[in-house]
């Protein structure tokens, strides 16, 4: 099978001749920039390690060279993203939110919220970003289908727009929209409104360049905490799962393409109610979080929804022997990887704690035992 071959059916639960592997297919799913320097040194690689693909994380786009050594199925077509305006690493972005740079690592943490001190009736004046900024299309449809007729790889969309709950939590600060959620449910549908509107013309425009060539689109919402959810079960179904449903919806309406949604943490508890909202696909698959046990999720959802990346980052990767990260990449592709429903990548983007070296052992375990 081709890549594409092989994704396509892999996300449609059908019967594939491998798994199929994800290395740099997306923004949550690929290296920062410190990482990519370390991996193109171990390969005697001599170029860039830039540039920077997405500002909050740090990441970067992977080289051509490490695609084809970890035989990635994936091939990210992202929007063109320009530099913001730094004065003393800190930036603001289209909504206004500032964000200064973690050091000495390459994230970015949200230092001030435009929406703190906000009123409901201040919503309707709230900066946004311009979805119609043609400076993030350029060229993008030629790209994509370039790709698409003149090589074999599996196509994807990525994270552009976060979602409702991540950008009102960066929008008005963590413990306001927590406390919002509870006793100012008018306000929060407000500001949700809003954001429905912006995120239906972003994907409109997203969709109109690279729906017909893709085989999924991200879509980014954490939700989840190492032990539990941010929030309960109820809130999330009350409030936040309706915009969910509304936006899945309008996507697979618009192009025949899978949703991935990003979700970081111990979700098990709503991925009942994600598979409802119309989620396809499930990423990162944090293994290390509470309930997400991958024998227990592979046999509760199982061809309902697919799952993609679950290789662990917090543990096994960093500070495991080459021997405890072969039988991860073993045992995942056993279990997950059964009767098609599964993408093997990392639990999120590589870090500069993880040495080189493991994510060599990584992938050429994948290569391995991708077979079973």
């Amino acid at each position: 099978m081709t890549s594409r071959e092989r994704v396509r059916k892999a996300l449609n639960f059908e019967k594939t001749d491998k798994v199929p592997i994800d290395f740099g297919g997306t923004i949550v799913s690929c290296m920062d920039l410190k990482a990519h320097e370390n991996l193109l040194s171990y390969f005697g690689i001599v170029k860039d390690a830039g540039p920077i693909i997405d500002y909050t994380m740090g990441t970067v786009e992977p080289a051509d060279e490490l695609r084809k050594e970890f035989e990635t199925d994936i091939y990210r077509v992202g929007l063109n993203i320009s530099r913001p305006d730094m004065n003393n690493n800190t930036y603001k972005d289209g909504f206004g939110i500032t964000f200064k740079k973690a050091e000495p690592h390459e994230y970015f943490d949200v230092v001030d919220s435009p929406l703190k001190d906000a009123k409901q009736s201040d919503i309707k004046d709230m900066q946004m970003p311009d979805p119609d900024n043609e400076k993030m299309y350029t060229g993008l449809k030629k790209k994509a289908k370039e790709l698409f007729n003149n090589t074999d790889y599996a196509l994807a969309a990525d994270f552009g727009v976060p979602g409702f709950y991540e950008t009102s939590q960066k929008l008005r600060g963590y413990e306001n929209i927590a406390c919002d959620l509870m006793i100012d449910p008018d306000f929060v549908k407000e500001l949700y409104e809003k954001l429905l509107v912006l995120q239906k013309r972003w994907f409109k425009n997203y969709l109109e360049c690279v729906g017909a060539y893709v085989e999924v689109i991200g879509y980014a919402d954490d939700l989840g905490m190492q032990d539990r959810l941010q929030i309960s079960p109820e809130v999330y179904r009350e409030v936040i799962k309706p915009y969910h449903k509304e936006i899945f919806s309008y996507i697979h309406q618009i192009a025949d393409v899978k949703i991935l949604l990003h979700s970081c943490g111990a979700i098990e508890p709503i991925i009942e109610d994600l598979i409802d909202a119309g989620v396809d696909v499930l990423n990162p698959l944090q293994t290390a979080a509470k309930g997400m046990d991958i024998e227990i999720l592979k046999e509760k959802y199982g061809g309902r929804i697919s799952f993609w990346g679950g290789m662990d980052e917090q543990e096994i990767l960093p500070f495991g022997s080459p021997e405890e990260i072969e039988e991860e990449a073993r045992r995942l592709m056993s279990v997950m990887g059964k009767d098609g429903g599964y993408v093997f990548g990392p639990g999120h983007n590589f870090q500069a704690d993880t040495a080189a070296e493991k994510i060599v052992f990584m992938y050429r375990a994948a290569k391995k035992y991708r077979n079973i």
